[in-house]
């Protein structure tokens, strides 16, 4: 007997999330990405990834865990003065392992963080630094995760010539490559 319960997700992230689900709704997409899945979306301007675990144990609260939970967070914690990459991706590990414990039996994505041209608390005058520690981070949580049979959602067709006036938001071919990206990666989970 074939099993009809559908795949629950929850894609949890920044101001890319919340943007991303707008522009699915302005284009008449399906919110479910057209797959046997209902997907939460949770997206909020300006979100750190200080605050996924407390979003996480909110949504806990109200619904049945997920089956896949996609995570689209740490662009606007990469700057966070004081702290070494090395001490974000400390906490970053910290992090997914207690989301590990806190919903065991979910599949984790970790969509990767994407390149911007302003980053938040940015301090030097040159992006350059700033994007090799998102590309070094996006690359250590893609190792630390493979670890544990989870994966990464990458992004590498998307650049800086996707990007909104702002340089940090999608433009909407962007948001469309980024859609595409996690539609990929969630077909293959939701399969799974």
């Amino acid at each position: 007997m074939a099993d009809d319960r559908v795949t629950r997700v929850w894609i949890v992230g920044s101001s890319i999330i919340r943007r991303l689900y707008a522009h699915i709704r302005e284009q008449g997409l399906d919110r479910n990405l057209g797959l046997r899945c209902s997907i939460t979306w949770e997206g909020r301007g300006g979100r750190l990834w200080e605050q996924l675990l407390p979003v996480l144990r909110s949504l806990r609260a109200k619904a049945s865990a997920p089956d896949i939970l996609v995570i689209h967070l740490g662009g606007n914690s990469l700057c966070r003065e004081g702290r070494s990459r090395l001490d974000f991706f400390q906490e970053m590990k910290t992090d997914l392992a207690e989301v590990l414990r806190l919903l065991p039996r979910t599949r984790l994505l970790f969509s990767s963080i994407l390149p911007r041209l302003n980053w938040r608390g940015q301090t030097a005058r040159s992006a350059y630094g700033v994007e090799r520690r998102r590309r070094w981070l996006n690359s250590a949580v893609a190792g630390f995760l493979a670890e544990r049979q989870m994966r990464c959602v990458r992004h590498s067709n998307i650049d800086l010539s996707h990007l909104s006036r702002d340089g940090v938001h999608l433009s909407p071919e962007g948001n469309e490559l980024l859609l595409s990206n996690l539609r990929e990666a969630l077909q293959v989970e939701v399969r799974r």
